[in-house]
């Protein structure tokens, strides 16, 4: 099977406290997924690099570990930037077709022309987003090739965010030994993945993607990504109230705090962790969970309504990913605040359904978009090796296939559990 038919893609993203990658296979026009990754990690704080060395060796692991899974070595990944210090520049570029009919590579030359337009020295250009053309005085959000024109007008936005900031991971990046073959933005591969930007275009939308130390807030309106902040808070305030309270397995408190908390539970004194404690039993109740996190929640939950009430009154829906939404209690104490519709998203695809994978599989939507316009095929892997394993054509020296190893590997766990009984 050529590499035109089948194509593989990975996509990268670390921040604070997490690294996150994940592999998928394109074929026949859907994206499958084959490999996803994620660990903690401690070489980045606050968006800046602290211990260079141990993020880049980081890195490696994941690598290392994704490559197994998929059985080919990983060597090209499109790496995800958090908005920070995010900006948008609109631009109009006019477009004079070479034939009398618009082509996908007329709206490629409109781009190149875009990103020669100055930033300022401490921005850099992540992503494109086109927003609008006008064909024959016609203004549609969608291309139509071929289209009989002799000119056009394109509006684009440039996306950007911080150089220094950038830069730096993509050194980590390249240092641990994987190319990087694009970048894009956190909130704008969610927005691609949710199809946030068509949703908005009759009303306001304001994405939270709310993590362990940080959340983003990004306001989408009229298809166009407006502005982005961020808020230096999260589950992780909840999480350490309940460690310093019972000092419980870091680990765990998480599943507790985003699956267990429930201010109207009809059984508040179910137990939902019991443990030893120097030979003595204990437990903490769904209550007293409850009342443990409802301060620190309410405290961000107001930081959140003091930045977004100004457009919650002009009209807006809020949309939550990330860590968050996987928090109920979180999200019905939300829509209570501020009154308006709030949808907990996540990815529906098989291999992905996550609510922290939005980013990572969103980013494989922003790059095949940027493929089928400048007619790139690239892959991400070894795609000889690749093929050989998903396909199973590979033999050992002594003719016996995959397929035939794993049957036999299977039949003798088989009859191990027949000897058991």
């Amino acid at each position: 099977m050529s590499n035109k038919a089948k194509q593989v893609y990975a996509t990268l993203k670390f921040d604070d406290d997490k690294l996150q990658i994940l592999v998928a296979e394109y074929f026949n026009t859907r994206f499958n997924i084959i490999g996803t990754y994620s660990a903690d990690i401690e070489g980045i704080a606050d968006y800046k690099i602290i211990d260079e060395a141990k993020l880049i060796e980081e890195i490696r692991t994941g690598i290392d570990a994704v490559s197994v899974k998929i059985g080919a070595r990983l060597e090209k990944a499109v790496v995800i930037i958090p908005p920070f210090n995010f900006k948008r520049i609109s631009l109009k570029v006019s477009v004079v077709t070479e034939d009398g009919r618009i082509r996908k590579s007329d709206v490629a030359r409109a781009i190149t022309n875009s990103l020669k337009t100055n930033v300022g020295n401490d921005l850099v250009v992540i992503n494109t987003l086109i927003s609008k053309y006008t064909i024959n005085g016609i203004s549609s959000r969608r291309f139509n090739e071929f289209e009989v024109c002799d000119d056009a007008l394109i509006d684009i936005d440039l996306l950007c965010a911080d150089k220094e900031m950038t830069y730096s991971y993509v050194r980590a990046v390249s240092e641990a030994g994987l190319e990087v073959l694009d970048l894009t933005l956190n909130n704008y591969a969610i927005c691609k993945e949710s199809v946030l930007l068509d949703n908005s275009i009759n009303r306001n939308i304001i994405l939270l993607d709310i993590g362990r130390n940080i959340t983003y807030l990004t306001l989408l309106s009229k298809g166009r990504l407006i502005s982005s902040e961020i808020i230096y808070d999260g589950l992780g305030n909840l999480c350490n109230e309940v460690y310093n309270a019972y000092h419980l397995p870091r680990g765990i408190i998480p599943r507790l705090v985003k699956y267990s908390v429930d201010f109207d539970s009809p059984h508040p004194g179910d137990a939902v962790f019991a443990w030893n404690s120097e030979d003595k039993p204990e437990s903490i109740t769904v209550k007293e969970l409850s009342d443990l996190i409802e301060k620190p929640l309410n405290d961000f939950l107001d930081k959140i309504m003091v930045m977004c009430k100004p457009i919650i009154e002009e009209g807006a829906d809020l949309w939550i990913c990330g860590e968050g939404s996987s928090m109920e209690a979180l999200v019905k104490r939300l829509r209570e605040a501020s009154g308006c519709e709030v949808k907990a998203y996540y990815p529906d695809t098989i291999g992905a359904r996550d609510t922290e994978l939005c980013a990572v599989y969103g980013a494989l939507y922003v790059y095949k978009e940027k493929a089928n316009m400048n007619s790139l095929n690239v892959n991400c892997v070894d795609m000889i090796r690749y093929e050989k394993i998903v396909d199973q054509i590979e033999e050992d020296v002594e003719g016996e296939s995959i397929t035939s190893k794993i049957k036999s590997l299977f039949e003798i766990y088989r009859d191990r559990d027949k000897e058991d009984i």
